[in-house]
């Protein structure tokens, strides 16, 4: 298995058999065992630099990029958030028109801010209300009709819950314009590894894209990569300067290290455990189905949610049938010591990967055949079109102005009419409801209340209080 950072690491840190520099620690026993200390390491002679990379990190983002067909590779030790925020700076500029799925990450909206660009939103047109819907090839073909002047189109895939677009398609649109298509893929990554997972971004054609290493491979937290695409045009200088630009200037050799291992791992052995992975997951679910009061939401695809597509290592399970909400779902199953991703009003979300066996399987089925709960009336919140009215206006402001503008906080409710200065929404998913820039709805607030009163988690909202620009 080629891994050339943990080969360097390895040889470099035994080198250094006394360090007078950088970590604190010195590569001695601490906090950590003393394996982890030693190979800790700052930037010695032979270590490569992430900032200019020219031999180990540079070979290694070479292997990543050779296998799944991008231009290059970029190794981030931010997370997702730094890659998107990277690849929205290189690929647009200030005052820039972009196309942007309703459905995105806070990294985005903070990437807008930071690139001072206009968003342009645009909202799913299919009904389905039970999971987040995403948007259709038609939905992007309309708004590019009507933003002919926009640079970009941007988009989630998947989104949280394993919801895919038309990828191939979008992209298709969008190219056809003249337009780039910027991706958030976080939770895209295992897709370069497995044909029974749906496509991955770089045969789609997407121009620049990021993925997250720890979400669904073997990586450490904050691992992730940033990839171009080979008819992207984007100048690999300015995606360095960028990337240069947001991440530390003492980037973890550990996390590069597991970055490499984890993808070396997949170009070795990823196929088959991927595979097998697959073939475990759509065997539970017909037997957790069995226990009665489950369902496993996608089986197949939803085409009601737009969905082109699934990810069937994303399981989602609504446990409304037996009673009891997906928040309490996860609370017992934490009792019983197991952890689930997240949860909402119905469902609890399960990230399934190469590194589960039947033996967590078989914890997971006999911990939810143990639920029994009580409120046989747990139903979805809102109508389609309730929630459209919610997501769908534009902003009014630029974001930027509103973000950098004098603000205050005011009770929610008073904000109604204001224009916001900051994000607001909950997890899951992660969506906000409210945007900088935008002006406060009555919908948007009873919607956050209700979210809230539900036993969602919210951002943006401290004290009942939200923020509002001063202008």
């Amino acid at each position: 298995m080629k891994t050339p950072i943990v080969e360097m690491l390895d040889r470099v840190s035994g080198e250094a058999r006394s360090r007078f520099c950088m970590p604190g620690h010195k590569g001695k026993a601490g906090f950590l065992p003393e394996a982890v200390n030693t190979l800790d390491i700052t930037e010695l002679p032979g270590a490569d630099n992430l900032y200019h990379p020219q031999s180990a990190i540079r070979e290694a983002q070479e292997l990543h990029a050779e296998y799944t067909g991008a231009r290059e590779s970029y190794f981030l030790v931010n997370g997702s958030s730094c890659g998107v925020q990277a690849a929205v700076l290189s690929g647009l500029e200030p005052g820039d028109t972009v196309i942007v799925a309703r459905d995105i990450h806070l990294s985005a909206v903070n990437a807008f801010i930071m690139a001072d660009v206009k968003p342009v939103f645009v909202y799913p047109s299919a009904r389905e209300t039970d999971v987040p819907c995403v948007v259709s090839v038609q939905d992007v073909a309309s708004a590019v009709a009507l933003h002919k002047k926009a640079k970009a189109v941007y988009l989630t895939y998947p989104n949280y819950y394993g919801l895919c677009a038309d990828l191939n398609g979008i992209c298709a649109v969008a190219h056809e314009a003249g337009m780039k298509v910027i991706c958030d893929a976080a939770h895209a990554a295992a897709f370069d590894f497995s044909d029974l997972l749906p496509t991955a971004p770089a045969p789609a054609g997407c121009d620049v894209w990021t993925c997250s290493l720890h979400k669904t491979l073997g990586a450490m937290n904050q691992c992730a990569v940033l990839n171009a695409g080979v008819e992207s045009g984007l100048q690999p200088e300015v995606i360095q300067a960028r990337l240069n630009m947001l991440q530390t200037t003492s980037p973890s050799y550990l996390l590069l290290a597991s970055a490499d291992y984890a993808l070396g791992f997949m170009r070795e052995e990823g196929r088959q455990k991927l595979n097998t992975a697959i073939q475990l997951v759509e065997e539970n679910m017909r037997r957790i189905e069995a226990l009665g009061g489950y369902r496993c939401v996608f089986q197949d695809v939803p085409k009601q949610t737009g969905a082109y597509d699934r990810d069937i290592l994303r399981l989602v399970i609504d446990v409304t049938d037996r009673g009891v909400s997906g928040f309490g779902a996860a609370r017992f199953l934490q009792e019983k010591g197991i952890a689930v991703e997240t949860a909402d009003i119905a469902n609890i979300v399960l990230i399934c990967t190469a590194a589960d066996t039947a033996e967590d399987f078989e914890l997971l089925k006999a911990a939810l055949s143990e639920i029994k709960g009580s409120n046989y009336k747990i139903r979805r919140m809102m109508t389609a079109e309730d929630l459209k009215q919610v997501y769908l206006p534009q902003v009014s402001m630029p974001m930027r102005r509103a973000f950098f503008a004098e603000r205050r906080s005011v009770p929610l409710e008073e904000g109604i009419g204001c224009i916001a200065a900051a994000p607001a929404g909950a997890y899951p998913p992660g969506v906000p409801v409210i945007l900088p820039g935008q002006k406060i709805t009555e919908d948007m607030v009873d919607y956050l209340v209700l979210l809230r009163n539900r036993g969602y988690g919210l951002f943006g909202i401290y004290r009942n209080e939200i923020e509002i620009a001063c202008v």
